[in-house]
């Protein structure tokens, strides 16, 4: 999420996809809507990340595997485990001061969670993240001496690795069924998990990367004189993509990329990759008009999207806007209208919260994102 290249139609991307995971998360939206939101929301980040690394390489060149992996190790890992501190301490100071919730279990519980990569709440997705960057970079190298075919043979042995966690994480979740009260498994379960996560996120990764090459041989074949064109048709072909996702995501039903509940591997596959690529497509066609307000509310969502993923829900900053949404749609009989309204002021004000903790965080304590001030 953080990188010295930016893009702008990506930033814009992200920003929606972090509003959409904002509104996922939010209560009394529609079965539908949550449906198609999680049917592609979080591949998009990956899709995203796999398309900037390819971009940055096409600029600058290929660079050194280890110092691109400890770079991410500073702008990925080290948010993952200041946040998860910062989480922590916060939920105890919220159990202690309500009463609410699991109380010391559940802290012993997020303990567990975070020393063995698992995540508690949002904050699985950095390992996970960081975990396919680096297992795509080491595919690569490992097919360094055959630089002809590296590409292809790269993209099989991701495609192998995705369908083996595919089909290990079935014999997991049976064996969870049998064992899963017992100690010892549930903190393996835990580990596992988030192992079988790398290789399944790295497929989206490599998905990103691969639009990248693609993309750069297709602008070698088209004259400069049509790229006139290319604008509405990629918002065309965006909208479209992203019209088909709604209904194609309903034929598979809620999915979770945090469980690796993704229903029919297959669907899922159709729908996050349809869906990122709308997005990013509808995006990159904006891109001339990003300086409209709306679209740079959405683009500096998209830069600091770290920082909301990780702030929305342990900082209880969701929690605060839903309970605005809840005061002023009190006196509205129940039914639809009131849950609309609900759902869009919860979301208004958790987003304006957002831009105060995005602020602060920059401003005074970047090193919480892996920056230097």
């Amino acid at each position: 999420m953080n990188t010295k290249i930016r893009i702008n139609y990506l930033d814009l991307a992200r920003g929606i996809g972090i509003l959409l995971v904002v509104l996922g998360h939010i209560s009394m939206i529609s079965e539908d809507l949550r449906i198609y939101i999680v049917s592609f929301h979080i591949p998009l980040f990956f899709v995203a990340s796999g398309l900037l690394t390819g971009i940055s390489e096409h600029r600058s060149g290929e660079k050194d595997a280890k110092k691109v992996i400890s770079g991410k190790f500073r702008s990925m890992m080290i948010p993952y485990f200041i946040f998860s501190v910062l989480d922590i301490l916060i939920y105890i100071a919220y159990y202690l001061l309500t009463g609410r919730d699991g109380g010391w279990p559940t802290v012993l519980a997020d303990v567990v969670q975070t020393v063995t990569f698992y995540g508690f709440s949002v904050l699985w997705f950095l390992p996970a993240l960081f975990g396919a960057e680096v297992l795509f970079h080491m595919i690569r190298k490992f097919f360094a001496r055959t630089a002809s075919k590296r590409l292809f043979l790269t993209v099989i042995g991701v495609v192998m690795l995705f369908a083996l966690a595919l089909l290990l994480n079935v014999h997991l979740e049976a064996s969870n069924a049998l064992y899963g009260t017992e100690t010892a498994f549930s903190v393996f379960h835990l580990f596992a998990v988030a192992m079988l996560r790398i290789p399944v996120c790295c497929f989206f990764f490599t998905a990103g990367y691969l639009m990248d090459y693609f993309w750069e041989r297709a602008r070698g074949l088209s004259p400069t004189k049509f790229s006139g064109l290319t604008a509405p048709a990629d918002i065309f072909i965006g909208a479209d993509l992203m019209v088909f996702v709604f209904f194609a995501a309903r034929l598979n039903g809620v999915t979770d990329l945090h469980f690796l509940v993704l229903g029919n591997a297959v669907l899922y596959v159709i729908t996050a990759l349809a869906g990122s690529l709308g997005i990013i497509l509808f995006c990159k066609g904006l891109e001339q008009v990003s300086s409209f307000p709306p679209l740079k509310l959405l683009t500096y969502y998209g830069r600091n999207s770290l920082i909301v993923m990780v702030t929305h829900l342990n900082f209880y900053v969701l929690l605060a806007g839903e309970i605005g949404g809840q005061h002023f749609t009190k006196h509205i009989a129940e039914g639809d209208t009131k849950n609309i309204i609900f759902v869009i002021l919860s979301f208004i004000f958790t987003m304006i919260g957002e831009i105060f903790l995005i602020e602060v965080i920059n401003r005074f304590f970047p090193f919480l994102i892996g920056k230097k001030r």
